[in-house]
């Protein structure tokens, strides 16, 4: 009995993870999707659009839009929320902080700024 106890177990938690992606999008707000991709992008939310907001079962997925650009963003709902992670549309680069007070080391490294 306590194998089929722990198998139920197993098998529930499985369900109740496996729709966080498609929950986490119908009760999230826009504005709180701006402030994932904001931070990924450098800016600040009141800079950000979001569009094209679709869910798989264990991430959301959206457009985000700042500086004139837009840029394909998505972040992982397995268990807890991620940050976001964003990638331009167009190949360019990601905003940088060149000459600005962020720009430290570890971005000059990388050829961030």
């Amino acid at each position: 009995m306590k194998m089929k106890a722990l198998l139920g177990a197993v098998l529930a938690g499985s369900l109740l993870l496996s729709g966080c992606g498609m929950v986490d999008n119908a009760v999230r707000t826009d504005e709180s999707i701006k402030e994932k991709a904001a931070f990924a992008l450098g800016t600040t939310a009141d800079k950000v659009i979001i569009t094209q907001r679709t869910s798989d079962i264990d991430s959301v997925r959206f457009h985000a839009s700042t500086q004139g650009k837009v840029f394909q963003c998505y972040y992982s709902t397995a268990g807890i929320s991620s940050d976001a992670i964003c990638s331009p549309t167009d190949g360019s680069s990601l905003p940088t902080a060149a000459g600005s007070a962020s720009c430290n080391a570890l971005l000059k490294a990388a050829h961030k700024c």
